[in-house]
């Protein structure tokens, strides 16, 4: 332990050191690799990549381990913890898919109702041509037909 600063020595001293000094969030997000716990208003060192998800890698990256989730991060801002910045991808993102789920839905649904529609209307018709082959043509009963039943009215007066 170093009693000179009253705080364990780390491997990363001098960035730990640059980060512990700072007081608000403001300044400690200025550092680049500093990130702020809000619940004990301390500024820490994140050697992650993406700070962000610095709580996914080490569990003791805020002093209390209640808030490593609301770490506020440089990308993000001091008003933004990283549990509102995932729970937000995670909504936006799970509402995008259950939106393709429901349009592949209604896609499958319509090309199945076509499919037997189409199947439904050949089968008909090849069975009607198959059972039943008329004696005379349409043309010769549709002038026997036409002529009487064009001479008499529709509703009688």
């Amino acid at each position: 332990m170093n009693l000179a600063h009253g705080v364990p020595e780390r491997e990363d001293e001098p960035e730990f050191l640059l980060c512990w000094k700072q007081q608000n969030c403001g300044s400690c997000l200025k550092r680049s690799r500093c990130s702020w716990c809000p619940f004990t208003q301390s500024c820490v060192f994140n050697k992650y990549g993406i700070q962000p998800l610095a709580p996914a890698y080490d569990e003791n990256i805020c002093p209390h381990w209640a808030e490593r989730w609301e770490i506020r991060t440089h990308p993000l801002g001091c008003q933004v913890s990283t549990i509102t910045s995932l729970t937000s991808l995670v909504s936006v993102a799970s509402t995008l898919a259950v939106l393709l789920i429901i349009v592949l839905l209604v896609v499958g649904v319509r090309r199945c109702r076509k499919a037997r529609w189409k199947g439904a209307a050949s089968r008909k018709i090849r069975s009607w041509h198959v059972s039943w082959t008329p004696t005379w043509s349409w043309s010769s009963r549709n002038k026997a037909t036409s002529s009487t039943a064009d001479a008499e009215p529709l509703l009688d007066a």
